[in-house]
């Protein structure tokens, strides 16, 4: 990524940071996108819009957790 000899300057290290969220953010939209499918089902199958929220940000929440601890 960066050459071992030089360092990288402050404007290579914040593009090599920006991308590198931007690609992030990128690949955490299909669970951003199960979790609202999650919660449109469960509210089809009659469960409050609240608990269907809970239910969907905590399996969201753990789902993201599990990705950032590298699925342990």
């Amino acid at each position: 990524m960066f050459d071992p000899i030089q360092p990288p300057s402050t404007e290579e290290m914040k593009h090599a940071l920006t991308t590198g969220l931007l690609e992030a953010a990128g690949l955490m939209e299909p669970l951003y996108d199960f979790a609202d499918g999650m919660r449109r089902d469960l509210e089809s199958r009659g469960w409050s819009p609240p608990m269907a929220e809970h239910v969907a940000c905590a399996w969201l929440a753990a789902t993201v957790a599990a990705v950032a601890g590298g699925g342990k």
